[in-house]
């Protein structure tokens, strides 16, 4: 098992319609390949964890990576692993779009997700840099 995360930024043109629509698409193709993994979008930021097949990860990533409606892709992390941390869906998704809560309250919402898909329980060392990651997207620290 092989996963990869990765984070981006969205083109200002690239909206919500658009999102959802890719997220339909990545649902499907991940499905048909074998993919699972989270997707977490704020204020035009992207944050992905993708796991499957290694040949099939890396496939993905360069199409994902030459993709032009968002730019600044950059690898967090990528590793050999033994088991998926979201080994039951497709493409786990969670948009905050630009809502005006409080950071603490994004963070005790992404936390209950996480939880439910028991992502944390996972010993894995994926874990502790995705969720830096989730925590500098929510609370808009710079890339």
């Amino acid at each position: 098992m092989f996963s990869l995360i990765y984070r981006s930024v969205a083109k200002e043109s690239f909206g919500n319609a658009e999102v959802y629509q890719m997220l339909s698409d990545a649902r499907d193709f991940n499905a048909e390949h074998d993919i699972t993994g989270c997707l977490l979008f704020h204020d035009r930021k992207f944050l992905q964890l993708l796991e499957g097949d290694k040949q099939r990860v890396h496939h993905l990533f360069s199409l994902i990576e030459s993709d032009p409606r968002h730019h600044q892709v950059h690898i967090i992390k990528a590793e050999e692993k033994g088991e998926r941390l979201f080994r039951n869906w497709s493409m786990a998704f969670y948009d905050y779009g630009n809502l005006a809560q409080s950071a603490q309250i994004k963070l005790s919402q992404i936390n209950t997700f996480f939880e439910d898909s028991k992502a944390l329980k996972s010993a894995s060392n994926l874990t502790g840099p995705f969720f830096s990651e989730v925590r500098n997207i929510l609370l808009n620290r710079p890339l």
